[in-house]
């Protein structure tokens, strides 16, 4: 890939994590709204001060990423950096989620969109606390000793994602609101028992 379409991804990523999170934001708005128009939802205060501090680290991996790729895009650890935004991608479905959940009927395909990427929580916390971990400063292993730890890392990596989303049952992850609703992991059927 040359350097200037390299850097052209690597910004795009960073807008399109910068979209995202105005969404995040957006969507966790509505649905706090909503939820407090039908029941108490805790101390407004606190949950927002919980939602900026847990997200807002999340949109400076893309951005950190992105400022990394574009210079030296040939090495991992800016691309590994931009996959901040499956993290911001994630909790954007889980507000959309809930104020579904608060709102019956309001938005379409609820439970699946929430299912489909649950498979994100998973995929950032493994590349940026192990591979960014293994692959720093240079972007390479450290040695060859190294590989079996990276393969059996990515094998883990991809198979919590497919069995968080496989995993049968009530939607999780919702503060309780996804049990109550009645929602259940819609891939997850075929486990059933």
């Amino acid at each position: 890939m040359s350097t200037r379409a390299a850097s052209w991804l690597a910004w795009s990523l960073a807008g399109l994590s910068l979209a995202a999170f105005i969404a995040d934001v957006v969507l966790y708005v509505l649905a706090r709204s909503a939820h407090d128009a039908h029941s108490t939802w805790g101390t407004a205060g606190a949950a927002d001060v919980r939602f900026v501090v847990l997200n807002v680290p999340f949109l400076t991996f893309p951005v950190v990423g992105s400022l990394i790729a574009s210079r030296r895009p040939r090495s991992p650890i800016g691309w590994i950096w931009a996959v901040g935004i499956l993290a911001i991608i994630s909790d954007m479905s889980s507000q959309y989620t809930a104020y579904g959940i608060a709102r019956p009927g309001s938005v379409p395909f609820l439970a699946t969109i929430f299912a489909l990427t649950q498979w994100t929580r998973v995929l950032p916390v493994g590349l940026l606390g192990i591979y960014l971990l293994l692959l720093f400063p240079d972007g390479r292993l450290p040695s060859r000793r190294w590989r079996p730890l990276a393969w059996l890392s990515g094998a883990v990596i991809v198979l919590l994602g497919v069995a968080n989303v496989l995993a049968p049952g009530p939607l999780t992850d919702l503060g309780g609101g996804a049990t109550r609703s009645g929602l259940r992991e819609p891939l997850g059927w075929w486990m059933q028992g």
